[in-house]
């Protein structure tokens, strides 16, 4: 049996189910340990203990989900595969990670991974870790809005 660790806890199965599916985008097992049932206080019965969904992982993968993980909950747009699964937070991407979507998860030869790789060339020359870091001070970067370079680098908007 694989050790694992949780590296997610949250409210609503939902949300939990929507981490694991960006986990498993990305090759990394996990699993949603539900909340006891029922979900009380032994010292207060019938009050609410405050149990929550947890995502584990192996924890030899520990390190790479809390990556990929990085910047999920307040995501406004995600970097997306050839088949349209969305592989990670586009405003918490690194350079690093723009160049490997570039290279393996988006057509190489498209538009889409020009411009991933274009704006890791400007995070490394802006010297910022991360997209959203890239826009902390400037409305546009290169004549484009975050926006404008979520939609150039192929990615999908929350909520569609």
């Amino acid at each position: 049996m694989t050790d694992t660790t949780p590296i997610a806890r949250f409210e609503t199965r939902q949300g939990a189910d929507a981490a694991a599916d960006l986990l498993r985008a990305n090759a990394i097992k996990c699993a949603v340990v539900d909340p006891p049932t029922p979900p009380v206080d032994p010292l207060s019965p019938g009050m609410p203990h405050g149990e929550r969904h947890l995502v584990v992982v192996a924890t030899d993968d520990a390190d790479r989900a809390r990556e990929t993980l990085d910047g999920f909950l307040d995501a406004a747009w995600f970097l997306r595969t050839r088949d349209g699964r969305r592989v990670h937070a586009f405003e918490s991407a690194t350079a690093e990670r723009l160049r490997r979507h570039a290279a393996t998860e988006a057509d190489p030869e498209s538009w889409a991974a020009r411009d991933c790789q274009r704006l890791a060339d400007l995070l490394d020359a802006g010297t910022v870790n991360q997209v959203s870091e890239l826009f902390r001070h400037e409305r546009a970067v290169d004549g484009r809005t975050l926006a404008e370079w979520a939609q150039a680098c192929g990615c999908e908007p929350v909520g569609d």
